[in-house]
C-alpha cells in the first residue's frame, strides 16, 4: 500500500514559536517597529493604554502600507521569503531591519488579540485583519482556523496595529528599553533643508506615549526629544555653500548668546580670513552639545543622558541621504574629538560623548566622496580630509566659546606665577653671611680655638659650612636637570614636528598608494612577483600607519600636565587597536579581557602614564616571548574588586628567574642581553632596565601597587597592578 501525504501544522505552533522566538516583550515590540522602518515610515507612534479594562497598545506608522496580496502572502504566510527577495525598501532604499517573518509571532507574544488596519496609497480602500490568538490551541490544524480580512474605509496611508489583552505589564524602564532598542534606526533630526534632497531618507522618528483609556491625558513616555535632545545645552550648525564658503552658527545656547549664520575663519587666523573650500559644497551639520556635569542636569536626567551618549553620542555621516558607517559608531573617533580632548590642549569638554549630531554631504555624482569597495567608509580624498578638519574645528571652537561663557578655563597652559627671582642666590648669600659673622666675632673666634671645650660652637660652624656645600651640590644638580629639561623640550618639539610632517606625508601619498595597490591587485596574477611585493608593501604601510598613529597620540597625551580620572577599559582598547599589526608582525597573539559595560575609571592621573605602563609591559613581554620557544601569547585583563581596579599582564615568555624577582623594579636592572658593540644607538637604548622601574614609579606615584604574581594556567609570567577606583575613599 502506497499513499501520498503531507505535513500538517498544529495550531499551537503559533504560541510555541511566539514564546521561543520572542522571549521578551521589549524584543517583540522592537521587531514590530522594525517592520515600520522596513515599510519606509518616517514617523511611528506607540500608544500604551495600561489603565482601561482592556489593556492594549497600538502602533501607528505612515509607511507604504500593505495591499491585499501582501497581507495574505506576506503577513499570513509563515516563513515568507519576501524580505529575502527584496532586502531593501522601495522608496528610501533602506536595508531592512526586521527579522524575517517574526512580526506575527511578536504580536502573539504581546497580547491575546490582534487588529491590523493597513492601506497603500494606490488603493481606494484599506484592509482590516482580526486575529484571536486564543483560538490557536493544541489539537486544531493550523489551516482550519479562519482569520477575518475585510475592506474598510481608511484615510491614512500606512499601518495601524492594535494588540489587546496585553500579557505583561509595562514599566517605565521596559518602555525605555524598547525605545533604546530602536534608537540606532533613527536619524536624530533633519540636517539639510528637505527641498535640497527630495529623494533622500528624511529620517525615522519613534515616539512612545502612555495615556488613559480615552487618550485625554496623553504624555510622552519616551522619544528622542524627551530622552536626549530636551536636556542638551546648545545646538551647533555648519554649512558649506555652493561656492565653498564655510558658515556656522550657535542657534541654541543655555549658557550664553546665540548668533545667526556667520563666516567661519580659517583655523588659527584672523576672522577676516574666511574659510573657503574648492572641494566641498552642499554640506550641512547639525549637532546638539551637552556639558556632562551633574550640576547642570538633574541626577536622573544626568545618568540617562550620559548612558545614551556613551552609546550613541558623536557625529554620524550621511552621504546623499544614506548613512555611511562606521562614522559615528561607538569608539569611532573619525573627527578626532576624543583625541583632541585627551591631549587637553582644549579644556572645554569636546569629546564624542558631548555631541549628538550628524553631517550630510550631497555628492550624487561621487566626484569628491567615494566609498571603499567594501562599502565600509569613504576613501581618504582631499575633500573628505577637509570635511573632517572643518567639522572638528567648528565643534571644538563652539565648545570653547560656550566654556568661556560658563566662566571656566578653556585652554591648557596660561600664565604661571613667577617664583621669587634670585631666591637661590639670596639663600647662598645668607649662608655665607652667617659663616663670616661667626668667624669675624673676636670673642666667638677665641672660643672656637678651643674645640674641646666648645663643641656646640664648632658644630654650628661646621653645620653652616656643610649647608653651603650641600647647597652648591643641589644647585649644580638643578642646573644639570634644567639642561636635561631643555634638551628634552627640544627633543619633544623635534619629535612633534617630525610626527606632524610624517602625518602630512602619509595623507599626501596614501591616496596615490591606493591607486597603485588597486592596479596591482587588478592584474589578476599577470605578475605574481609584483603582486606579492604590493601585498607586502600594503601590509607594511598599514602597520606603520597604525603604530605611528598610536605612538603620536601617546606623545600628544604626554604633553598634558593635567590629571583626571582615566578609563582603564578605554586605554586597553586604544592600545589593542594601535599595536595590533605590530604584534601580528612579531607573531604575538595579544588578547584582552575587560568588562563589557564598565569603563573602570581610576583615581586622577596622567593619561599618558597609564598608556606608558601598558606599552612598557608589552615591550618587555615581546622580548621575553622572542626568547621562548612557546606559543607567543599575551593577555591583558582588567576587573573591579571592591574599590580597586586590578590590571593583569600575563605572557607565555621565558619567565623571570627566581634570583631576579626582588630586583626587577630597580633602575637599570635588566635580564636582556646587551646588543653588540656595532649596534645602533637605538639598539643600545633598548633593554636598559628602566622599563619596570618606570612602571613602578607610575603606579606608586598614583597611589597604587604593582606585584609579580603567580601566572594563570598557560602563561609563565604575570604582573598585577592595583589602582584605587575613581569612587574609592582611599
Amino acid at each position: 500500500m502506497k499513499e501520498r501525504s503531507n505535513f500538517k501544522a498544529d495550531a499551537a505552533i503559533i504560541t510555541r514559536l511566539g514564546r521561543e522566538l520572542v522571549a521578551k516583550q521589549e524584543t517583540a515590540l522592537i521587531e514590530l517597529i522594525k517592520n515600520c522602518y522596513d515599510a519606509d515610515a518616517t514617523n511611528v507612534e506607540v500608544y500604551f493604554d495600561l489603565e482601561s479594562s482592556v489593556k492594549y497598545l497600538e502602533i501607528h506608522d505612515n509607511g507604504v502600507g500593505m495591499s491585499y496580496e501582501e497581507l495574505i502572502n506576506g503577513f499570513l504566510r509563515l516563513a515568507s521569503d519576501l524580505k529575502v527577495k527584496q532586502p531593501f525598501s522601495g522608496i528610501f532604499n533602506r536595508k531592512k531591519a526586521g527579522r524575517k517573518g517574526i512580526g506575527r509571532f511578536a504580536t502573539q507574544r504581546l497580547g491575546d488579540k490582534l487588529i491590523l488596519e493597513t492601506k497603500k496609497q494606490r488603493d481606494a480602500l484599506g484592509y482590516k485583519l482580526v486575529v484571536d490568538w486564543d483560538e490557536f490551541v493544541p489539537g486544531k490544524d493550523l489551516h482550519e482556523i479562519e482569520v477575518d480580512v475585510v475592506e474598510v474605509s481608511k484615510e491614512e496611508i500606512g499601518t495601524r496595529i492594535r494588540i489587546e489583552g496585553l500579557r505583561d505589564s509595562w514599566s517605565e524602564a521596559q518602555i525605555r528599553r524598547a525605545w533604546r532598542g530602536v534608537l540606532s534606526l533613527q536619524q536624530p533630526f533633519p540636517i539639510a533643508p528637505v527641498q535640497s534632497r527630495p529623494k533622500s531618507d528624511p529620517g525615522f522618528l519613534v515616539k512612545f506615549l502612555k495615556s488613559g483609556s480615552l487618550y485625554t491625558d496623553d504624555s510622552v513616555a519616551a522619544d528622542i526629544q524627551t530622552e536626549i535632545l530636551d536636556h542638551l545645552h546648545a545646538i551647533i550648525e555648519l554649512k558649506v555653500e555652493d561656492d565653498g564658503e564655510v558658515l556656522w552658527r550657535i542657534s541654541e545656547n543655555k549658557f550664553g548668546e546665540v548668533f545667526d549664520w556667520q563666516r567661519f575663519p580659517v583655523k588659527g587666523r584672523q576672522e577676516s580670513e574666511v574659510w573657503y573650500s574648492d572641494k566641498l559644497k552642499n554640506v550641512w551639520m547639525k549637532s546638539y552639545y551637552v556639558v556632562l556635569d551633574s550640576k547642570y542636569l538633574s541626577k536622573l536626567v544626568f545618568s540617562r543622558v550620559r548612558d545614551e551618549l556613551s552609546k550613541h553620542g558623536g557625529i554620524k555621516l550621511y552621504r546623499n541621504g544614506f548613512r555611511v558607517v562606521p562614522y559615528g559608531e561607538p569608539n569611532d573617533d573619525w573627527l578626532g574629538l576624543d583625541e583632541a580632548y585627551a591631549k587637553r590642549s582644549e579644556l572645554a569638554p569636546a569629546a564624542n560623548r558631548n555631541f549628538f549630531g550628524a553631517i550630510e554631504v550631497n555628492d550624487p555624482e561621487g566626484l569628491y566622496f567615494e566609498e571603499h569597495t567594501s562599502r565600509e567608509g569613504l576613501i581618504e580624498t582631499e575633500a573628505f580630509s577637509e570635511l573632517k578638519e572643518i567639522a572638528s574645528s567648528v565643534l571644538i571652537t563652539a565648545a570653547s566659546r560656550i566654556g568661556q561663557e560658563r566662566g571656566v578655563k578653556t585652554r591648557a597652559g596660561g600664565m604661571v606665577e613667577k617664583s621669587n627671582s634670585g631666591g637661590a642666590s639670596k639663600v647662598k648669600q645668607a649662608l655665607s653671611s652667617v659663616r663670616e659673622a661667626i668667624k669675624s666675632q673676636p670673642e666667638l673666634g677665641k672660643v672656637l680655638k678651643d674645640s674641646e671645650e666648645n663643641d656646640e660652637s664648632v658644630e654650628l660652624l661646621e653645620l653652616v659650612e656643610s649647608a653651603e656645600r650641600e647647597f652648591d651640590d643641589v644647585q649644580q644638580q638643578l642646573v644639570d636637570e634644567a639642561a636635561m629639561l631643555r634638551f628634552l623640550a627640544t627633543l619633544g618639539m623635534t619629535t612633534a614636528e617630525f610626527s606632524h610632517e610624517t602625518g602630512m606625508t602619509f595623507d599626501a601619498f596614501r591616496f596615490d598608494f591606493e591607486k597603485v595597490f588597486d592596479a596591482a591587485f587588478s592584474s589578476k596574477g599577470e605578475d605574481a612577483n609584483f603582486l606579492k611585493r604590493a601585498s607586502r608593501a600594503k601590509a607594511m604601510l598599514s602597520r606603520l600607519d597604525t603604530l605611528t598613529s598610536y605612538l603620536n597620540s601617546l606623545a600628544g597625551a604626554r604633553a598634558s600636565r593635567d590629571i583626571r580620572p582615566i578609563s582603564v577599559s578605554k586605554s586597553i582598547e586604544d592600545f589593542m587597536k594601535g599595536i595590533k599589526l605590530q604584534a601580528e608582525a612579531n607573531e604575538v597573539e595579544v588578547l584582552s579581557e575587560v568588562p563589557e559595560f564598565d569603563p573602570l575609571y581610576v583615581k586622577p592621573m596622567h593619561e599618558a602614564e597609564l598608556a606608558s605602563l601598558v606599552l612598557n609591559f608589552y615591550t618587555n613581554s615581546v622580548k621575553a616571548l622572542k626568547r621562548s620557544n612557546a606559543d607567543r601569547r599575551l593577555l591583558i585583563s582588567a576587573r573591579r574588586e571592591e574599590e580597586n581596579v586590578i590590571i593583569n599582564f600575563s605572557d607565555s615568555g621565558d619567565g623571570v628567574p627566581e634570583r631576579s624577582r626582588e630586583k626587577i623594579f630597580e633602575p637599570f636592572f635588566t635580564t636582556s642581553m646587551a646588543p653588540y658593540g656595532g649596534a645602533s644607538d637605538v639598539e643600545h637604548a633598548r633593554g636598559t632596565g628602566l622599563g619596570l622601574w618606570i612602571v613602578h614609579q607610575i603606579v606608586t606615584n598614583a597611589g597604587g601597587e604593582v606585584y609579580l604574581i603567580d601566572p594563570p594556567e598557560g602563561y609563565s609570567t604575570c604582573f598585577e597592578v592595583v589602582f584605587q577606583g575613581e569612587d574609592s575613599d582611599g
